[in-house]
């Protein structure tokens, strides 16, 4: 168990004056200290290579909208020159929190709107080219709802790589084939499929 995808409760024990063990009240952690966010760059860099085109036009700010550029610096975008260039808000907070699902929610929905017969308008313009390898794995998913577990374990194993256990790949599996999603036409279901991965703590959080 690796402290990006688990967050631990301890439970601390006082000693009173007089001798005797007295347990204290429970105080919940705050999920933001377990670990901090890889960052914008990381996260974009990792997007770039597991599914686009060498070449292709690529900025996750882009699905923030006009304000994008300013907005992704609340997900630890770099900022400033020289001396002065840092990485922000790496630590999860309800803000950057929110600003990462509307980027990546729109990046699943894009991957979806590759599909043949999807009738999704791309958010990225111009819309996103996918590598010869993404390819084969997102355009299988475009099967839905006739999908094998090899399928999904593809499109799992291209988003994390090594870093998720063999227990989330295999919830992500059984995520799939849960009524939740089964009962959903493609173009609902795989945004939300493919953003289940994508906002995995194992993808989003330091190791």
């Amino acid at each position: 168990m690796n402290r990006s995808a688990h967050v631990v409760i301890g439970i601390a024990l006082a000693f009173a004056g007089c001798g005797q063990d007295q347990p204290v009240e429970q105080q919940p952690v705050d999920p933001s200290a377990a670990a901090n966010f890889r960052g914008y760059a990381a996260v974009q860099d990792d997007l770039y290579v597991k599914f686009l085109a060498p070449e292709s036009s690529f900025e996750l700010f882009e699905y923030l909208g006009t304000d994008g550029e300013e907005l992704s610096k609340l997900v630890g975008r770099p900022d400033g020159f020289g001396v002065t260039f840092d990485t922000r808000n790496a630590k999860p907070n309800g803000m950057n929190v929110l600003v990462w699902r509307m980027m990546l929610s729109r990046f699943a929905a894009d991957l979806a709107a590759t599909c043949p017969r999807s009738a999704l308008a791309p958010a990225a313009q111009p819309a996103i080219v996918l590598n010869s390898r993404a390819a084969g794995v997102v355009g299988a998913l475009c099967a839905w709802p006739a999908l094998d577990d090899n399928a999904l374990g593809d499109a799992w194993d291209l988003v994390m790589g090594f870093r998720a256990s063999k227990d989330s790949r295999a919830a992500f599996i059984a995520f799939a084939h849960g009524a939740e999603l089964q009962g959903r036409s493609a173009d609902k279901a795989l945004p939300s499929l493919w953003l289940g991965a994508l906002v995995h703590p194992a993808f989003l959080l330091e190791q």
